[in-house]
């Protein structure tokens, strides 16, 4: 019987120790971790919490061990279950849930996999967000884009937020805005990786 049967029937492993669980987790497949974390709300309180030193370093070892030609997290804010899903187990839209590879892409600049469609339904360009919406053009520097395509509304209504709370806007922008540029320069690190790397291409879904 494997570890997840196991799991299934609600074997006595649910009480050990996180630290146990750590070492029972060591030899699993991020696919397996995955699969473990479906058995029960303890296993995923456990192994997608982004705070826990030991979660962490499970997928970490997972990901060196099974893919060892992912680099580490290339993302400022990225945890390692988050890049390892995004990466590897993804295989359909985050929105629909279409699985046909053909029509799926990861956006690293949203930290989204979907397909166009979705996609379309969820951004909105420059001039729209600035004469429709009057968003100021303070806040969408500070957010990622897909150039005349865009930007993540979601991610536009977070940045207002943050905005509207900042006791000195100036410096919250500066900050902010130092943030998009290194992130940029992760996003087209990534693109020149995979471009000229044996290695499968993370942009598309295999």
């Amino acid at each position: 019987m494997t570890l997840y049967n196991t799991l299934q029937l609600k074997s006595n492993i649910l009480l050990f120790p996180s630290e146990l669980l750590a070492e029972i987790c060591e030899n699993l497949s991020p696919q397996d971790l995955y699969s473990l974390s479906s058995v029960c709300k303890k296993l995923r309180h456990f192994l997608w919490s982004d705070k826990s030193i030991i979660t962490r370093q499970i997928w970490r070892n997972s990901r060196n061990k099974f893919y060892p030609n992912l680099k580490p997290i290339p993302l400022v804010g990225m945890s390692e279950q988050q890049y390892v899903w995004f990466t590897v187990l993804a295989k359909q839209c985050q929105f629909c849930k279409e699985s046909n590879k053909n029509l799926l892409k990861r956006y690293w600049e949203f930290q989204i996999i979907c397909c166009d469609e979705c996609l379309s339904k969820r951004i909105e360009s420059h001039q729209t967000l600035v004469t429709k919406y009057n968003v100021p053009e303070d806040v969408l520097s500070t957010c990622l884009n897909l150039g005349n395509r865009g930007y993540l509304l979601s991610h536009i209504k977070s940045a207002q937020i943050e905005y509207s709370k900042a006791i000195d806007k100036d410096s919250w922008v500066t900050h902010k805005q130092m943030e998009i540029i290194d992130q940029k320069c992760r996003i087209i690190s990534i693109l020149l990786d995979e471009f000229h790397s044996d290695y499968k291409p993370m942009t598309t879904i295999s």
